[in-house]
């Protein structure tokens, strides 16, 4: 805070809370919190150590020495602390990182340093810094008049102490914000009080403050935005947001209280909006069902690019982070959100390349991990569990922001929080691994071991529902996935075998008829197949039975008609040669992709009753075909040589058949993956908004989607032994260390 002394650290609320030595109420100056030699200390309470301040910061923090000089001079003569400080130190400050410079460092410094040398103070006022410093100023302020300073609330009202030369004083008093300060900065409020305006509402702002805090003052007070906007974020990103679902509610219904067309800003009513909080507001609003609309960033938008604040140059990675993230949960249509997709997704990339994930505005832990997390699973193909998984170890209790001096945000950097985290986890996973054996029994029991056209998949299977329905109540739920999603494989590779089309419409018959004496002629493997799918789509309408309190199995027997009928009409397509349209060929392969026996299986489980106006409705239909599309093309691109290989056709060979006109299979592949993108984003939209379909279902629907694209947004991923490899052992097998 660049007109209060630092002291140390305190968990008071507001963006961090700092003891100062100078202000109103009557605070007599003091040497506490300065080391022997002048300096000052951030204490970090999680280590019990102190960390080192870069230079700009702690010279910052001398800077309220000097607008009082009829006060403090007296003082600094007699201890002389800071002077020898600056004096024997100044010059470190070549060695700073410039990235963490504090706010509005560049306008206060030079301003300080004036001052300084008006009052005689023997200070190394020619160090090549301090020109470099004063050439920043200068370049800055020839950006933006002091005419829009007045007119526009600007990030330079951060820093008016540093402008107080220029400013007329009367003029800024119009941008004062409800509460009597200009963007709720105490610095600023402190000169504006202490020399010039003698204004009563700045004095209020800054004197409640010091009452609140007992005499201490944020680095900018409130931040109730910000702070609640970053505590939801971490909890869900922890995994653990399901343990504070009112709180979480609480806490959007009021940012969205003062939510605008234009954004937001760190604090409710603030008249200047930034990116970062705007973004990370949309992203949670709307997945949280909120209405909120893009033109919220046009303002961030210029000449191709996006800054941090209306009319300035500015780009941090955080805020670029936060803009990548909401622009992934786009509707259709909204061009502005894709081209801050494009944008965020190139920033991002070019940062990570150049190892230069840094941010000015912060000391991450683990930043560089979370763009890499980023541009490795967009949102389209983050598998919650996987996501909280990685989170635990990016995840920092001792992050620092940087203001106009270093702060902490109790409320989200919260040890308690990170600590339940890893012993949720722990505990789901072992929950898990118990369940997983169930399924392997399971898979044993049916014999599908002893098939040798099938591929072996129960963990995979498993780890997809584990991914993304982690939570313990979902426990049938996981296991009606796993089972019919390693039945769906099976009957896949049977279909696929080169196994005889004549055999095949028998098998096909017995599935329409549910009758297993009609496979009697069948080789032995059919009838193996066969009789594990009878027995357990048998079981698990009684369990359906029992969660929904009525029969369901006529809806069960449907699914895997529908699919193996969908099987049969491919087979015989291969056999004939036939080429059909792609419109004739998705209509079949949407089906085939065996998506809908996993996905309508489990909505049974997922803790609604599902009534049949709601699986006759077309939103129930719409978000299953959509699911259907983008998993089908998606398994096309990634598998169509093997599937060539099998003799099958793909719709990426269908489509460069009906337009000749497409000159490479890269191309065809590039009108495909924006097909799939615009499936996405109609299918983000249908799943937000409120229709007869319970939400809870939807989500399925959704992460289904989820996990099609991380398995095949490289590769074929399932089908694969190693691709996914790692993540399931990270998910499954490796328990968190507490």
């Amino acid at each position: 805070m660049a007109s209060s002394t630092l002291i140390q650290n305190r968990s008071c609320g507001g963006s961090g809370s700092y003891r100062i030595v100078t202000g109103p109420s009557g605070i007599n100056p003091s040497s506490n919190g300065h080391l022997q030699e002048g300096s000052l200390t951030h204490r970090l309470p999680s280590k019990k150590q102190s960390y080192s301040i870069p230079m700009e910061k702690s010279i910052d923090n001398f800077q309220s020495t000097l607008y009082a000089p009829d006060i403090w001079s007296e003082t600094l003569q007699r201890t002389g602390c800071l002077l020898q400080f600056l004096q024997c130190n100044i010059y470190k400050m070549e060695e700073d990182d410039a990235n963490h410079m504090p706010i509005g460092f560049e306008i206060v410094f030079p301003a300080m340093m004036e001052d300084a040398k008006a009052l005689g103070l023997d200070l190394p006022y020619d160090a090549t810094i301090l020109q470099q410093i004063s050439a920043e100023r200068e370049k800055k302020m020839k950006k933006i008049s002091m005419a829009m300073v007045y007119k526009y609330p600007t990030t330079l009202l951060h820093s008016l102490e540093g402008l107080h030369r220029e400013v007329d004083w009367n003029k800024p008093l119009q941008l004062q914000s409800e509460n009597g300060s200009f963007l709720y900065s105490p610095a600023s409020m402190q000169v504006t009080i202490l020399v010039y305006t003698k204004d009563v509402k700045c004095f209020d702002y800054v004197n409640q403050l010091l009452i609140k805090f007992d005499h201490a003052c944020p680095n900018v007070y409130p931040v109730d935005l910000f702070e609640r906007l970053w505590m939801v974020d971490r909890l869900q990103r922890l995994g653990i947001s399901r343990y504070f679902e009112r709180e979480v509610g609480d806490c959007l219904q009021y940012v969205y209280r003062y939510w605008k067309d234009c954004g937001i800003g760190w604090a409710s009513n603030s008249p200047l909006q930034d990116v970062d909080s705007t973004a990370m507001a949309f992203r949670l609003l709307r997945t949280h069902g909120f209405d909120v609309k893009e033109d919220c960033f046009r303002q961030f938008f210029k000449d191709g690019e996006f800054f941090c604040f209306a009319g300035q140059s500015s780009q941090a990675v955080t805020g670029i982070i936060n803009l990548s993230r909401a622009s992934q949960t786009l509707f259709s249509g909204e061009s502005l959100l894709k081209k801050a997709r494009t944008f965020s997704r190139n920033f991002l990339r070019i940062k990570h390349e150049s190892n230069e994930c840094f941010d000015k505005r912060i000391i991450s832990k683990d930043l560089a991990g979370e763009v890499e997390y980023n541009l490795t699973f967009p949102w389209y193909a983050s598998l919650p569990r996987l996501e909280h998984r990685t989170y635990l170890d990016q995840c920092g209790i001792d992050d620092i922001w940087i203001g106009k001096s270093l702060y902490k945000m109790p409320a989200v950097t919260n040890e308690v929080f990170l600590k339940l985290a890893k012993a949720d986890f722990n505990m789901c996973q072992a929950l898990h691994k118990k369940e997983l054996e169930q399924v392997i029994k399971w898979n044993a029991s049916c014999q599908f071991r002893d098939l040798k056209f099938a591929r072996q998949k129960s963990v995979e299977c498993y780890f997809a529902g584990a991914a993304t329905m982690f939570e313990p109540e979902m426990v049938q739920a996981r296991l009606v996935w796993a089972r019919c999603c390693v039945l769906s494989t099976v009957l896949d590779d049977y279909f696929d075998d080169g196994t005889p089309v004549e055999e095949l419409r028998v098998f096909v018959q017995a599935v329409r008829t549910w009758n297993p004496e009609l496979i009697n002629g069948l080789p032995e493997q059919a009838k193996i197949l066969f009789m594990g799918l009878y027995k357990t789509v048998n079981t698990i309408a009684e369990e359906a039975f029992m969660a929904q309190k009525r029969d369901v199995h006529h809806h069960l027997k449907h699914y895997w008609d529908k699919l193996i009928t969908s099987g049969l009409k491919e087979a015989e397509w291969a056999e004939s040669g036939y080429v059909p349209t792609f419109d004739e060929y998705m209509e079949v392969a949407e089906i085939s992709v065996a998506l809908e026996p996993i996905v309508c299986s489990t909505l049974f489980f997922a803790g609604h009753r599902l009534d049949e106006d709601v699986l006759d409705s077309y939103d129930y239909h719409l978000v299953m075909h959509l699911v259907s599309r983008i998993g089908r093309i998606l398994k096309n691109i990634q598998g169509m040589k093997r599937e060539a290989s099998q003799g099958k056709i793909s719709s990426v060979q269908i489509y460069m058949e009906e337009h000749p006109c497409v000159p490479s299979e890269a191309m065809a592949i590039a009108h495909l993956q924006e097909l799939v993108d615009n499936s996405m984003q109609q299918l983000t939209y249908d799943v937000l908004r409120v229709t007869e379909v319970p939400k809870s279902c939807k989500r399925i629907h959704l992460n289904m989607a989820k996990l099609m694209h991380a398995f095949y947004k490289d590769t074929d991923g399932f089908s694969s032994l190693t691709a996914m490899a790692g993540f399931v052992k990270k998910v499954l097998f490796e328990p968190v260390p507490e």
